[in-house]
C-alpha cells in the first residue's frame, strides 16, 4: 500500500470587531463585490452589517497572503446548496475556503486541499435545553447534564454546535441534515471525537477547537482527500486592529 501524504495545513485568521471605527468599515466595505455591497445593505442592524463585512473583507485579505490578487479582486459563486468556491483564476492554486462570523469576532479558515469548514460563536449565547434535545444525539445530552455548573455547560454545547456547523459548512449542507447523527465527544483535554453518519468514513475527518477570545469558541472542519492521512495541521492568526 502506498503512503499517505500529510494532510494540508488549514490556515485560520480572525479578527475582533468590536471597536472598528467608521473608517474601518467603510473600507472593509469597499472591497466587497456589487453582490456582497447589496447584502451587506439588507442587514437592518449596524452590527449585522459590521460583522458581515468584517468577515468577507477578511476572507479577500487572507486569500491575498496566498495568491498575489488584489483583496477586491476575487470573485466567488455559490453550488446549488450555498456553499461558496473561488471563480476559477490562472494565478490561484485550488484553495479551499470556510467564513463564519458571529457577534464581535469573524474567522475564516483556508486549505489547499480536501474540504474545510469554520464556525465561530460567543458564550454569551443562550443555551436552549430544547435545542440540545432536537439536534444532540443521546451521548451529547448526557455529556451536558453531567457539566457541573451553567458555565461549563455553555461552554460545552457551544463546543458541540461549533463542530457541527464546521463540519455541515464543510460538506457544503444546511441545518436540514439531521444534526443528531453527527456526533462528537470533547475530552478534558480538548481533543474531538468524532462518531461519523451512516455511510460517511470518519477516517477522512479531521477536527480541531480553538478559544481565539475567553468569549468565543471556534471549530475547524476538514474532510482530507483520499491519498491523505495523519493529523491535521493548524495555524490560526489574530488579524484584528492593535
Amino acid at each position: 500500500m502506498a503512503d499517505l501524504t500529510p494532510p494540508p495545513t488549514v490556515h485560520v485568521f480572525y479578527r475582533a470587531t468590536g471597536a472598528l471605527g467608521e473608517r474601518e468599515i467603510r473600507e472593509a466595505v469597499a472591497q466587497l463585490s456589487a453582490d456582497e455591497r447589496a447584502r451587506y445593505e439588507r442587514f437592518r442592524f449596524a452590527p449585522d452589517r459590521r460583522d458581515y463585512a468584517a468577515a468577507h473583507a477578511l476572507l479577500r485579505t487572507a486569500l491575498s497572503r496566498f495568491v498575489p490578487v488584489p483583496p477586491d479582486a476575487w470573485r466567488f459563486r455559490e453550488d446549488p446548496g450555498g456553499k461558496p468556491s473561488l471563480v476559477a483564476d490562472p494565478r490561484a492554486p485550488a484553495l479551499s475556503f470556510s467564513l463564519s462570523h458571529t457577534n464581535g469576532l469573524v474567522a475564516c479558515a483556508i486549505t489547499s486541499g480536501g474540504d474545510v469548514g469554520v464556525d465561530v460563536e460567543g458564550v454569551d449565547r443562550r443555551v436552549d435545553a430544547g435545542l440540545a434535545r432536537r439536534f444532540f444525539s443521546e451521548s451529547e445530552n448526557r455529556a451536558l447534564a453531567a457539566c457541573p455548573t451553567d458555565a461549563a455547560r455553555t461552554a460545552r454545547f457551544l463546543e458541540l454546535w461549533t463542530l457541527k456547523e464546521a463540519y455541515l459548512k464543510a460538506i457544503g449542507v444546511g441545518l436540514l441534515h439531521p444534526l443528531n447523527t453527527v456526533i462528537f465527544t470533547v475530552d478534558a483535554g480538548g481533543r474531538v471525537r468524532f462518531s461519523a453518519p451512516p455511510g460517511v468514513d470518519a477516517a477522512r475527518w479531521r477536527f480541531r477547537l480553538f478559544m481565539p477570545r475567553p468569549s468565543y469558541r471556534l471549530a475547524v472542519a476538514l474532510r482530507l482527500p483520499p491519498e491523505c492521512g495523519g493529523e491535521m495541521a493548524c495555524s490560526i492568526v489574530d488579524l484584528s486592529t492593535p
